[in-house]
C-alpha cells in the first residue's frame, strides 16, 4: 500500500521530498565516489545491528544516539558521512518552495 505523496504537506512527515532530493544528489554522483558513500551508508545502517535491529528498526532515542556517536565519532569518514546527509538535508529543507505564498 502507497501513500499518495501529494496530499501529505511539506512540513509533516514523512519528508518524502527531502529524501528524493537526497536520493537524487546520490545518484548524480560520478560512481567513483557514490560506491564508498554507499558502502559507508550500508555500515552506518548495519551498525545498528549490535542492538539487534536494522538503523530504520531501531527506536527514535536509539536512532539518536546513534546519529550522535557517529556525529561525534574519532574516526573521520563517520563524522564525514552524517555531514553529508546532514547537508543534503538543510539544503531539501531550506530549497522547498513556499507553497503559503
Amino acid at each position: 500500500m502507497s501513500q499518495d505523496t501529494s496530499t501529505v504537506p511539506y512540513d509533516e512527515p514523512p519528508y518524502n521530498d527531502v529524501v528524493a532530493f537526497v536520493l537524487e544528489q546520490w545518484h548524480r554522483m560520478p560512481r567513483f565516489l557514490a560506491w564508498p558513500l554507499r558502502i559507508a551508508t550500508l555500515g552506518f545502517a548495519t551498525r545498528g545491528l549490535v542492538s539487534g535491529h536494522f538503523f530504520h528498526r531501531l527506536r527514535p532515542e536509539r536512532r539518536r544516539l546513534q546519529l550522535e556517536s557517529w556525529r561525534t565519532s574519532s574516526i573521520g569518514p563517520c563524522r564525514d558521512l552524517i555531514r553529508f546527509y546532514r547537508s543534503l538535508a538543510i539544503l531539501a529543507l531550506y530549497s522547498r518552495v513556499d507553497t503559503a505564498r
